[in-house]
């Protein structure tokens, strides 16, 4: 799918991948419906789009929120204004600490990363069915390859977030609405720079984001980088989980 003189969803917009690939996408022609918390951020993104043949639009949403993306579909959808793409990029991390558990910072992460996702397709796969097409992707992370060190929270909803994808591709796999989950290694963005532990092959948004596109527009079920951190993850699947677990146990 090429994506040029697309309508394109893209979720957590107004900063790291998500304002990058806003970017990118919008200087290809296609119209964007902007979504994330901060309102002057994405009025101020959307003002500083290329133009496309129709207006971009942007939506205050907190995607955690089911009755308020309800309300956001209701009102794409009332607009006549369902996407061909739904890039499901909001995620947030958090170190996770074994000795006092926050179970309300838990199901938080889990919300933004993995229900997000639901909610919004709970409004706009049907019309996408209807119509027969389209692309579904979203936002994983390697991290969510096994289990990882102070990051219960986070690998986990990545990992489900994995399997929901796998499974939508089954389900829709005599369709023609693609299937893709992104899935990078350490990306410099806002929320990695609040990072304290090393990031190896670190690499740009603006780098990143290419990738993004080239594998979405290649249809792939996954698209996973920087190639030497992906080689490193794919390949831990591989290890017992005894000895998995002792090489991790203490890292950071």
């Amino acid at each position: 799918m090429k994506l040029g003189n697309k309508t394109i969803l893209i979720t957590g917009a107004s900063s790291g991948i998500g304002r990058e690939l806003a970017f990118q996408l919008a200087n290809r022609g296609n119209r964007l419906l902007l979504i994330a918390r901060r309102e002057e951020l994405l009025k101020e993104i959307s003002g500083a789009l290329s133009s496309a043949a129709l207006p971009h639009r942007y939506f205050s949403c907190d995607v955690a929120d089911a009755a308020a993306v309800e309300k956001i579909c209701r009102k794409i959808l009332s607009d006549e204004l369902l996407p061909d793409v739904l890039i499901f990029n909001a995620g947030v991390g958090g170190l996770f600490e074994i000795e006092n558990i926050d179970s309300d910072r838990f199901e938080q992460i889990f919300r933004v990363n993995l229900f997000s996702v639901v909610y919004f397709l709970r409004h706009l796969l049907s019309p996408m069915l209807e119509r027969n097409s389209g692309m579904i992707a979203a936002v994983g992370s390697l991290a969510g390859s096994r289990g990882m060190p102070r990051s219960a929270p986070y690998a986990s909803s990545k990992a489900a977030l994995g399997i929901l994808l796998e499974s939508l591709r089954i389900d829709l796999w005599k369709t023609k609405i693609k299937v893709s989950l992104i899935s990078p290694g350490f990306v410099k963005t806002p929320m990695t720079d609040k990072n304290t532990h090393p990031m190896p092959f670190l690499i740009t948004v603006e780098k990143a984001v290419k990738i993004i596109i080239r594998g979405l527009e290649n249809e792939k079920t996954e698209i996973h980088f920087p190639k030497r951190l992906s080689f490193i993850a794919k390949a831990g699947k591989l290890l017992p989980n005894k000895i998995y677990a002792q090489i991790m146990q203490g890292r950071k």
